[in-house]
């Protein structure tokens, strides 16, 4: 409900500010495979920065990163950003003249440290009108990004579980050069936070649902996958203490030795009334003859 609260918000001011020519992009940012260890360039990796203007007065805007649930934001499947200090911006304070457009430079920088992978972050970035040109008559309009930030996926590592975070390890689970007509099984661990075990229940994702469309997108060039028959799982999992390690969730696939497709991904959910819902990525590459 906060994540649509929020969606409205944000089309509600690019609409009342649309006819003044002002914008703030992009909107909401999906990283894959965001590196651990290793700084990240938007600019250069994605020419991407952060974009405010035009505008029909001098403002200058503050903006700055901070975890969502300080802004009451959120996105199913994606846990507070742990450090919003590792988000960095070319300047936090930037002043946009009269009908031009500022660029704001932006990286993120993820220590080294296993159990930073495997994880499914969400970024809050408000953006905040703090002094307007003498005599301006434009509204002062701001903006809240959010950018979604799914870290490098990693087998055999412990994850570093926050409040109600629920971790899969790998959290890409990937059956590789899969052969139709051949039953194959891949195991994901699960971890939380919590000091005693706890019981979950597992779906998949329903590709037409607005969380499927806004929240959890799906992989570059992995279209979703179209016959649910093919994957099984089991409908219940309990995760143990935080001490006593995860709990494992076995995929068992097996595709039609006639199919004819090359790839696909299905998204499970791992869902509890006692705390936020996770989800596991499984990807699948078929081997071709």
């Amino acid at each position: 409900m906060r994540l649509r609260f929020w969606h409205l918000i944000l089309l509600a001011i690019i609409s009342s500010v649309f006819a003044l020519g002002f914008r703030i992009s992009p909107g909401t940012i999906l990283l894959y495979d965001a590196p651990v260890g290793k700084p990240y360039d938007f600019a250069m990796e994605r020419n991407q920065t952060i974009r405010i203007g035009p505008v029909e007065g001098e403002i200058t805007y503050e903006l700055h990163s901070e975890k969502p649930s300080m802004g009451n934001s959120s996105a199913t499947g994606y846990f507070d950003f742990p450090e919003p200090i590792w988000f960095s911006f070319g300047a936090e304070t930037i002043t946009v003249e009269a009908g031009k457009i500022s660029e704001i430079p932006m990286w993120l920088n993820i220590p080294m440290d296993e159990g930073l992978y495997n994880h499914n972050w969400l970024l809050g970035i408000p953006v905040t009108p703090i002094a307007v040109a003498k005599g301006a008559t434009q509204i002062q309009v701001g903006g809240y990004l959010q950018f979604r930030i799914e870290t490098q996926a990693k087998e055999n590592v412990i994850p570093k579980c926050g409040l109600n975070e629920i971790v899969a390890v790998p959290s890409k689970l990937a059956f590789e050069n899969m052969q139709p007509g051949i039953e194959r099984v891949e195991v994901a661990t699960l971890f939380h936070e919590k000091l005693n075990s706890s019981l979950y229940t597992v779906e998949r994702l329903d590709p037409s649902s607005d969380v499927a469309k806004l929240t959890i997108l799906g992989s570059p060039s992995y279209p979703r996958l179209t016959n649910p028959e093919w994957i099984e799982y089991p409908k219940e999992i309990v995760i143990p203490g935080s001490d006593e390690g995860g709990g494992p969730l076995p995929i068992t696939l097996k595709i039609p030795a006639d199919a004819q497709v090359r790839r696909f991904e299905e998204i499970l959910l791992i869902k509890s009334n006692k705390t936020k819902t996770a989800f596991l990525r499984v990807l699948v590459d078929i081997e071709q003859f």
